[in-house]
């Protein structure tokens, strides 16, 4: 059986009614939608919101839907954090798909059954469906265990979720303890993570994602990473809130469904050689010496405060 779904939506019609097709084959029993509304001074928000809302009229299976429907603009971060927030208030575990995330129709059974699989283990507290290891295999199950936790896409659970620090308490002591002790680092990926998360705490970054990934690690949680890419971001165009310019390493990847039935993984260890992969390819600066001038400035600001 499908888990619940919660979809998230906003302004791109387009992109959501590909998404919508997709959950529609997969038919779940319980589907949740939540939609921002338009932005203050765009016009053409206001259209493109009310054809997003008319889109989720056309569902026409057997499904309970519960709407959380937004008059007035809240914003990336208050928006989608709020959205998942309302969703696991109802749901104890789920899976969570943006408008641009056109998921395969193998990620809904791999969910529902890593879902089930790790119900009562506190120590995974997320589920990935995208993979950006570009055909490298980690091991030899359907999925890995990582330390990275992409939100492409994803599922995760009520009892995960309780811990999502939305003002990141405790930032500087994660970085100056546990950062390097609990997540690979390689060189310059200490500093992005220090420049995303400070620019996060500010408020200088309107997301909502950066702060559950530091929940996750802080609290030493890991993820769960699927061998094939079962997820395909498709927004990235001008009406994107963050991706709006191309991006071949991860934009529009092509889907490559599980085949065969899932093959478990035995030991909960984050595959190293793959987050090594993901951290020096993904979530890296290029140069120590600009973390070094960045640190630099944050301690003189109080940036991390």
């Amino acid at each position: 059986m499908t888990p619940p779904i919660l979809m998230i939506a906003f302004n791109r019609p387009q992109h959501a009614a590909q998404v919508l097709n997709a959950v529609r084959q997969a038919k779940p029993a319980r589907l949740y939608i939540a939609i921002d509304g338009p932005r203050a001074g765009r016009a053409d928000d206001t259209a493109r919101v009310a054809d997003t809302k008319k889109l989720f009229d056309t569902i026409d299976w057997d499904c309970t839907v519960y709407r959380l429907i937004r008059e007035e603009n809240l914003g990336c971060k208050k928006a989608v954090s709020s959205a998942i927030t309302w969703f696991f208030e109802h749901e104890p575990e789920g899976i969570i798909l943006e408008d641009d995330c056109l998921p395969d129709p193998s990620f809904f059974s791999y969910c529902a059954w890593l879902l089930d699989r790790y119900r009562d283990d506190t120590s995974v507290m997320h589920i990935n469906g995208v993979n950006f290891q570009d055909g490298h295999r980690r091991g030899p199950g359907s999925y890995y265990f990582s330390k990275v936790c992409h939100v492409w896409g994803w599922a995760s659970w009520a009892r995960a979720w309780k811990k999502y620090d939305i003002g990141m308490q405790g930032l500087e002591e994660f970085f100056e303890q546990k950062l390097e002790q609990s997540v690979i680092t390689p060189k310059g990926s200490s500093e992005y993570w220090l420049d995303a998360f400070s620019k996060t705490k500010k408020g200088l970054i309107d997301t909502w994602d950066y702060q559950w990934v530091f929940s996750v690690w802080k609290n030493n949680g890991v993820s769960i990473m699927p061998n094939t890419n079962l997820v395909s971001n498709i927004g990235f165009d001008e009406h994107a809130t963050h991706t709006k310019s191309f991006n071949p390493t991860v934009s529009g990847k092509p889907l490559v469904g599980l085949e065969g039935g899932i093959r478990d993984v035995d030991l909960i260890v984050p595959n190293y050689e793959g987050d090594l992969y993901s951290f020096s390819q993904h979530f890296v600066y290029k140069t120590s010496f600009l973390y070094k001038v960045r640190r630099k400035l944050f301690s003189i600001v109080g940036l991390y405060k």
